[in-house]
């Protein structure tokens, strides 16, 4: 039988779930690289031993938070991209925020430079990442242009957009913002980000959007 996991005191979640949240702040904050176990168990006032003893090595500490931040993602894509009665343009604009939400967590005013985003981390320390987390980084990228595909051929469906929209040009207007929103805003902020949001919905709507009468 296992050694029990002691009590999380009150108010706190279970000592798994607060050293996944810390290594994920930190991965984030620091990249994958630059973080050790000492750095996560001084930060979740712990021991290097009871990380080992919750997930082995830092590795299997590494697919863990990905897996989480994979699963949180799809969630998100479910809110956004496929929930019924939204147009492509509402769906972008909650990108918009989603992506604004995210940078708040770890910047406190717009012109802050942290960066906010996991995957966009990794993508400068693939060395430091296992082959499973790169394919499910790029399995995420994929799956967010297959939703963003669906709405717009739904938006085309609906009368939103003209029936001879181009769905994979408006697919590659979307997608770059998503994925390198984080990068953006590390070198100009977060109202950078918000303008090539605000860009690309109305660039969308003047080029291919339907007539009122149509």
């Amino acid at each position: 039988m296992g050694r029990p996991e002691k009590k999380a005191r009150l108010g706190q979640p279970p000592m798994k779930t607060q050293i996944k949240q810390v290594a994920r702040d930190l991965f984030i904050q620091r990249g994958i690289g630059d973080v050790s176990y000492g750095d996560i168990a001084e930060v979740v006032n712990t021991t290097r031993a009871n990380l080992h003893y919750h997930f082995g090595n830092k590795e299997a500490l590494i697919e863990a938070v990905f897996q989480e931040t994979f699963d949180s993602v799809e969630n998100t894509f479910q809110e956004i991209w496929a929930k019924p009665g939204l147009t492509l343009d509402q769906r972008i604009e909650l990108t918009a925020k989603d992506s604004a939400e995210r940078f708040y967590q770890f910047n406190d005013h717009e012109k802050g430079r942290r960066p906010w985003s996991l995957s966009a981390q990794a993508r400068f320390t693939s060395q430091h990442i296992s082959p499973r987390v790169q394919t499910g980084i790029s399995n995420m990228s994929r799956r967010f242009e297959d939703y963003v595909t669906h709405a717009v051929k739904l938006a085309i469906g609906n009368g939103e957009l003209r029936h001879d929209a181009p769905v994979r040009t408006i697919v590659l207007m979307i997608s770059p913002i998503w994925n390198f929103g984080s990068l953006l805003t590390q070198h100009s902020g977060l109202k950078k980000l918000m303008d090539h949001y605000a860009a690309v919905r109305t660039t969308i709507n003047a080029a291919y959007g339907a007539p009122d009468d149509a």
